[in-house]
């Protein structure tokens, strides 16, 4: 019966050296026996670490081939623009000698001339318009009833000063002193004839003045309309 329990204190001193062990390795992370011994957890993390790799490695391989995908088609996008480039540039006869630069700074030339073109064309636009409004405003002026009896008024009203003023000038000169001149009758005649043939030519300037207003503004309500 003592043997029996010396035997089982034994056996308790050992499980509590075991646990003890157990627990201090756990806590230092060490294993120096093979009965607390970690062995299949180093394996399995080398596994973890095997499979990590393999995938790592995956999926570098296909990152990579994902990268040379996306760079072939990005070539081929930018051939297609190029390509597309030299149908819309003027390149000349020796086109296909052309570097990727060399074809850029023409498309850059070619497009400043046509901005240029196009600033040009905006302004030609722009006159026409005004010329087109002023046109119409004439025109809306000349439809509104006197519009044109007005303008001949004032073109007439406008050489009738001329003519008074040539009528004047005219009179001033032929005007002589009777009183205190004596002529004979020869001289009198001459003058008399010469006042006559200045007043015809003046009625006739002035009648001439007068039709070339009328036919002035004749010709101008004639383009108008």
């Amino acid at each position: 019966m003592e043997q029996i329990d010396t035997f089982m204190k034994n056996v308790q001193v050992l499980l509590d050296a075991a646990n003890y062990i157990e627990n201090h390795e756990k806590n230092n992370g060490k294993c120096e026996h093979g009965y607390a011994s970690t062995y299949p957890a180093t394996q399995s993390t080398h596994h973890q670490r095997q499979r990590k790799f393999k995938n790592k490695k995956m999926d570098n391989i296909h990152n990579r081939s994902a990268h040379n995908e996306l760079e072939k088609n990005r070539r081929a996008h930018l051939r297609l623009c190029l390509e597309r480039l030299k149908m819309l540039i003027p390149l000349g006869p020796d086109c296909s000698r052309h570097t990727t630069l060399g074809l850029l700074n023409k498309a850059k030339g070619h497009i400043k001339k046509l901005e240029e073109m196009d600033r040009r064309s905006q302004h030609q636009l722009e006159s026409l318009e005004r010329e087109q409004r002023h046109l119409q405003r004439q025109l809306a002026h000349l439809q509104t009833p006197g519009g044109g009896d007005r303008d001949r008024v004032r073109m007439d009203s406008l050489g009738s000063p001329l003519a008074s003023e040539h009528s004047d000038s005219d009179q001033e000169e032929i005007k002589v002193d009777v009183e205190s001149t004596d002529f004979s009758h020869g001289e009198l005649d001459s003058i008399s004839t010469n006042g006559c043939s200045d007043l015809e030519d003046h009625n006739s300037r002035q009648s001439l003045a007068s039709d070339e207003g009328y036919s002035t503004c004749s010709l101008k309500l004639a383009f108008s309309s």
